[in-house]
């Protein structure tokens, strides 16, 4: 394999071999001289943006605990059917009770941070706890809890909006204190006249979730507030439920816009560098703080070996480049030469990767796209399949295809790929003589059936010039539903049949077959004559439409499209269009009426259609051909 076929072969190899020289040797060189300058603000710019980053990664940590936790229990609460039974005015059995508290034990076990949840229910003066059997609410140990509850129905407004509640708990039972830290979430709504008589509240242990939060740096701090400015975590414990100092810092957060952002600010009277990121759906803000000290400090440390270090790393990075290619590159390239040597590929050897994986994804969505097809047709499909295909409309329409010579499996597939590339329908091969499309549309009107009927016209003149061979079209029923594909596909497949029994390169409607045999001893001259004839007395009049030709004969307008376009080699279209421009070609030279005037002698409503489709056909405008025409008539003279 010579040098330039490697090349060609392996473009993203070649790629990644220069990206890594680059930068390598090229922007490490560069880097070396500009470093010593700029050396103090990309430090600064680094230990920030790593400041950041761990703070967001533990930030992402504590929220999707706390939205776990706060969802689970939601749930509980506003759907779960024990539950409501506790919690309802409704007499409460001990079958009940330990119901519910084998749901909430379960639920508290499933969370590590979840120290305790209790139900309140004043109704029926109980308490149930998953770590104590159950109490009165005078008696319950927990009277901090009691506080919060009777605290949330009177200031309920204000309450309502709030999510986490820092809590300083102690308690002693059977003879032993507890001191602990909760930030409770509590799960209660008031009724019409105010009053909270039943609810929820979840104790989550503030040590375990500061232990969650990543710190770096010893001399940083990272805390949790609440909507109300009330700390709930703080990574060294000594500020949880106090409220944030309403100074440079608790400012600088609550009248920021932004979801999360960065600043200098003060905090306990030192300088720090300040980065917060609000969870304004769940109601707390996450805020790392770091003494400015701290950072002047480590970069003045890497100012030191800033020299050294550059040169190690352009060593090791040249190393890095030949491992980071060889794995980088290496599974890919493995891949890419499996897939080459699957036969039902084809030769897609002498391609570069990007141009083969390319290919490779286009003929896997196409086989993808026939197989759905080809299930439909067999009335087995899923939820999938209108969305794979790409159905979004109401109507269906079905097409079945037949050669008019034996088929074989080479020449389908020639086929299906001509249908493809010409029409925005979902096809697949459905027999071994037989191929079917479908059509979503949202309706199947005269516009929509003629447009189709040209298409396929001019898909079947594409084979016969491409493949030399000629194709019978069956159009099944126009159906509502994807049940009915099926159906209508049988349709089409049997109006295919029936086009192959009376000549070749047929297009026939399922609905329009006994017109077709009705005609079919008729002579097929005298019926075109017959629509050429009323197209040259009618075609000047405004309003003149194809349809009326199908009602004055007595045939479908797709039999006698069909008909016209083989006996006279011309579609039905094309024969008005040219019989209209040609008259007037005529009056343009013959007259002095203006276009417009000679647009509505011709039949067109529309003057500006006329003079698109006059330059379309001619090739000049209206005017241009005029004078031409006249000079040549004068110049014959």
């Amino acid at each position: 394999m010579n040098l330039r076929k490697i090349f060609t072969n392996n473009k993203l190899l070649v790629r990644l071999v220069i990206l890594y020289l680059i930068t390598s040797i090229l922007l490490t060189s560069i880097l070396m001289g500009l470093v010593s300058y700029f050396v103090s603000s990309r430090t600064k710019e680094r230990i920030t943006e790593s400041e950041q980053d761990i703070m967001k990664q533990s930030y992402n940590t504590v929220y999707y605990a706390l939205t776990n936790i706060y969802g689970d229990f939601y749930a509980l609460w506003s759907r779960n059917k024990d539950i409501e039974k506790v919690l309802g005015e409704g007499k409460i059995t001990s079958e009940d009770i330990k119901t519910a508290s084998d749901i909430i034990d379960s639920a508290a076990f499933r969370d590590d941070l979840v120290d305790s949840v209790y139900i309140i229910n004043e109704k029926t003066d109980l308490v149930l706890s998953n770590i104590y059997p159950p109490e009165t609410i005078e008696n319950f140990y927990d009277r901090s809890a009691i506080k919060l509850f009777k605290d949330f129905e009177k200031n309920y407004d204000s309450y309502k909006n709030e999510v986490f509640f820092p809590r300083k708990v102690h308690y002693n039972t059977n003879g032993t204190d507890y001191k602990k830290d909760y930030i409770s979430i509590v799960y209660a709504s008031n009724d019409k006249f105010g009053n909270i008589e039943s609810g929820i509240i979840v104790n989550i242990d503030q040590n375990k979730l500061s232990k969650l939060v990543n710190i770096e740096n010893k001399e940083g701090t990272m805390i949790i507030v609440n909507s109300g400015g009330e700390i709930i975590s703080d990574s060294k414990g000594g500020s949880f439920g106090k409220g944030l100092p309403r100074g440079e810092l608790y400012n600088g957060i609550a009248n920021n816009p932004k979801e999360e952002d960065s600043f200098i600010g003060d905090y306990l009277g030192e300088k720090s560098f300040i980065t917060f990121k609000k969870a304004g759906n769940i109601g707390f803000a996450f805020i790392s703080i770091i003494p400015y000290w701290v950072i002047g400090e480590e970069t003045a440390g890497i100012n030191r070996v800033i020299a050294l270090l550059f040169i190690i790393a352009m060593f090791i990075s040249l190393i890095v480049s030949i491992i980071s290619i060889k794995r980088i590159y290496g599974p890919l390239n493995d891949l890419i030469k499996d897939i080459k040597e699957e036969p039902s590929l084809g030769n897609s050897m002498e391609v570069d990767e990007y141009t083969f994986l390319g290919d490779v994804y286009k003929s896997l969505i196409i086989k993808n796209r026939r197989s759905y097809t080809a299930r439909i047709f067999n009335g087995n499909y899923n939820d999938l399949s209108r969305e794979a295909l790409g159905f979004s409309k109401e109507k269906f329409l079905t097409l079945g295809i037949m050669n008019d010579e034996n088929s074989s499996s080479n020449l389908l597939e020639e086929l299906i790929n001509i249908f493809e590339d010409n029409t925005e329908w979902v096809w697949a091969i459905t027999s071994s003589n037989s191929m079917g499309g479908i059509i979503n549309e949202d309706n199947f009107q005269d516009n929509m059936m003629e447009k189709i009927m040209e298409d396929l016209i001019n898909i079947q003149d594409i084979i016969a010039d491409k493949l030399d061979v000629t194709v019978s079209i069956g159009i099944g029923t126009v159906v509502n539903t994807m049940e009915s594909i099926r159906l209508s596909h049988r349709y089409s497949l049997l109006a295919a049949q029936y086009a192959l029994s009376i000549g070749e390169n047929q297009i026939i409607l399922y609905n329009e077959i006994e017109d077709t045999k009705a005609a079919a001893s008729a002579n097929k001259d005298s019926i075109a004559d017959k629509v050429e004839e009323y197209i040259n007395n009618n075609f000047t009049r405004q309003g003149f439409a194809a349809d009326e030709i199908s009602k004055d004969i007595g045939l479908s307008l797709g039999y006698i499209r069909q008909i016209f376009r083989e006996e006279k080699g011309i579609t039905l279209n094309d024969y008005i269009i040219n019989c209209r421009i040609q008259r007037a070609k005529e009056l343009l030279i013959n007259t002095e009426d203006t276009a417009k005037d000679i647009s509505e002698a011709v039949g067109y409503y529309d003057n500006r259609y006329f003079y698109t489709i006059f330059k379309k056909k001619v090739g000049m405008t209206t005017e241009e051909f005029r004078k031409q025409g006249r000079e040549e008539y004068y110049e014959k003279q």
